[in-house]
């Protein structure tokens, strides 16, 4: 039986790298279709993404047309980091609201009509108001249904959990990262450097349906509330296979994961994930 892109039955691979810049955690896309109470002579056929990591100001502008193709006004909206949420205020051609977390951040993107976003390589629960991502120059929001921008992505060295600790994420589900049906985990590697501690490996999940029952602005509680598969450590430099297991003896665990590799001076990290999916 086929599903998808593939077999229900194949084994699917995801690697992560240690990376400043192979760990996005926001993808978002525009939609052109009409929005309700628009008039027809202005037309939102566009939209920009801008993010300015000093100020952790996210700024959208739906770009308008008139009838004839000429420029029209736009509207403006701009999402800045934050203590709290808030909502969004302003007048007609800009608006301006705050988040605290990247659910924060998607859910406001999400009010924004014509806006789709979701988190990537990262929990939900990451703060947004740090000046730890990176600078996004202003560029074209894709409109191509299910093609997103890849954006946010962390500098490593600033952008800590736990107080200290330097960290890599992969999120992965089937056929999307933020799909939540079952998966067997067949295999895990590890290979990480850190001169401080063990680097320690963990497995969880990270649906944005259960953030209000799991989140913490206290890492250990949080972590505590999740449905966590894998804690353990590993040692440092050397390739670990921290999961090896066979079709008929794989565990099924409900996604989506969210892989964790994290250190107290974490320098190099990467993993492979193997997973077959359980349910159709």
């Amino acid at each position: 039986m086929s599903i998808g892109i593939g077999n229900a039955n194949a084994i699917f691979t995801k690697t992560a790298t240690l990376s400043d810049s192979l760990m996005p955690c926001l993808a978002i896309n525009y939609s052109i279709r009409p929005v309700a109470g628009e008039v027809a002579t202005v037309r939102y056929t566009k939209a920009t993404i801008e993010y300015t990591g000093s100020t952790k100001e996210m700024l959208i502008t739906r770009v308008a047309y008139d009838e004839d193709g000429s420029a029209g006004t736009d509207i403006t909206y701009t999402i800045t980091g934050a203590a709290a949420k808030s909502a969004w205020t302003g007048t007609a051609t800009a608006q301006t609201a705050e988040a605290l977390t990247m659910k924060d951040e998607i859910d406001l993107l999400n009010e924004i009509p014509g806006i789709q976003a979701y988190v990537m390589h990262c929990p939900h629960s990451l703060t947004v108001n740090t000046i730890f991502y990176e600078d996004v120059t202003s560029q074209d929001i894709y409109t191509q249904p299910a093609k997103y921008n890849e954006v946010l992505y962390r500098t490593i060295a600033t952008s800590v959990i736990n107080t200290d600790q330097e960290v890599m994420f992969l999120r992965v589900g089937n056929p999307e990262m933020r799909d939540a049906g079952s998966l067997k985990l067949i295999g895990l590697t590890v290979t990480a450097t850190d001169s401080g501690m063990s680097p320690v490996v963990r497995l969880y999940r990270d649906d944005i349906r259960n953030y209000d029952d799991e989140y913490s602005a206290t890492y250990a509680t949080e972590i505590a509330n999740k449905q966590l598969y894998i804690d353990t450590e590993v040692t440092t430099a050397t390739l670990t296979q921290v999961v090896s297991n066979d079709l008929l003896t794989a565990l099924t665990y409900q996604g989506p994961f969210l892989l964790q590799v994290s250190g107290s001076t974490l320098t190099a990290a990467t993993a492979t994930l193997r997973f077959q999916q359980a349910s159709i």
